[in-house]
């Protein structure tokens, strides 16, 4: 067998084990889920704060891509990158996230960056996504760990550092990622060295898009069920999981099933709620982020659209006025 079909089952099985660990924690959970009342207090001005501040952290994500980018010699405006970005959000709706990847570092390289720059960015924007996503649901979870099984922060901590290190050393490790990349996907990508600052702007960004994703779960919480318990610091743990675990899971579309009940599991087990107001949210969530992730991009393919419609048009001849 060879390291391209080794990959693709290792990727299967650990998806195969994501998805039955939550399959599992949902089934044992279901009968909680069912048999306690569920009350909801509507504030829809905490909804559309929710989502105001989601699309806050897409525009934090399109502008550290853009900074990414003029550091490895691109250089695209905020309205072509929010353009690429939303249009290749629509790729996380087909199985296999690698489709996102790749459209990007096309998308880009059609308005002039340079190919290393396009993919090296692209690339380099969803791995420094995944390990921040996890170090940050490592760290701001670590007292509610705790407080579940005493001592789990430690392992936390020192998993946290494990992230950090090798973000660190990503300029490093790049060419080596870029290898396998290259013979786990067939693509021919492009040899990329990354600056040391480029990692910095991508990790900066990121933590602050996670840090509104968690406190966009914390308002979201406060529109349906009227207040939310615990800290704002447990939401975006649970948000920067059970996201890092819907990634994992590529053969499913945007992670669905497994962001969704991993969210529902894990609001619980943290204390924050009652189970069934838990499946509530993560519903409500799911809900939220799929709107703001297809009708950008969707808007923007009609405004394509109808501009090639309007210059394939011809214009009137003035000699037949």
């Amino acid at each position: 067998m060879g390291r391209k079909a080794w990959v693709r089952a290792l990727s299967a099985v650990l998806s195969i084990a994501v998805v039955a660990y939550v399959g599992w924690a949902m089934s044992r959970n279901w009968k909680a889920y069912t048999s306690q009342p569920l009350e909801t207090h509507l504030r829809w001005g905490m909804v559309l704060a929710s989502g105001g501040v989601i699309v806050t952290a897409y525009a934090v994500l399109v502008q550290t891509w853009r900074i990414m980018l003029v550091e490895w010699g691109g250089r695209l405006s905020f309205w072509r990158a929010a353009h690429i970005w939303s249009v290749t959000n629509l790729y996380r709706y087909v199985p296999g996230w690698v489709w996102q990847i790749g459209a990007m570092g096309v998308m880009a390289q059609r308005e002039g960056v340079s190919p290393i720059a396009a993919t090296g960015s692209s690339i380099l924007s969803t791995i420094v996504n995944i390990t921040t996503g996890f170090a940050i649901a490592l760290g701001s979870g670590s007292v509610a760990l705790d407080a579940l099984h005493p001592g789990t922060s430690r392992v936390a901590f020192v998993l946290t550092l494990a992230a950090i290190a090798g973000l660190v050393a990503l300029p490093v490790a790049m060419p080596g990622i870029l290898a396998v990349l290259r013979r786990a996907t067939g693509r021919d990508i492009p040899e990329a060295t990354v600056p040391p600052r480029v990692i910095a702007y991508a990790i900066v960004g990121n933590l602050i898009a996670w840090f509104l994703y968690g406190l966009a779960l914390y308002l979201l919480v406060i529109g349906v069920l009227g207040r939310a318990t615990g800290a704002l610091s447990s939401y975006i743990a649970v948000y920067s999981a059970s996201y890092v675990l819907g990634y994992i899971v590529v053969f499913l579309p945007a992670g669905a099933g497994v962001r969704d009940g991993s969210m529902a599991a894990a609001l619980p087990a943290f204390r924050l709620m009652t189970g069934p107001q838990a499946l509530l949210i993560a519903v409500a969530s799911r809900l939220l982020t799929s709107i703001l992730d297809v009708v950008p991009g969707f808007l923007f393919l009609a405004v394509d659209a109808w501009r090639r419609r309007s210059t394939s048009q011809p214009r009137p001849n003035a000699s037949s006025r």
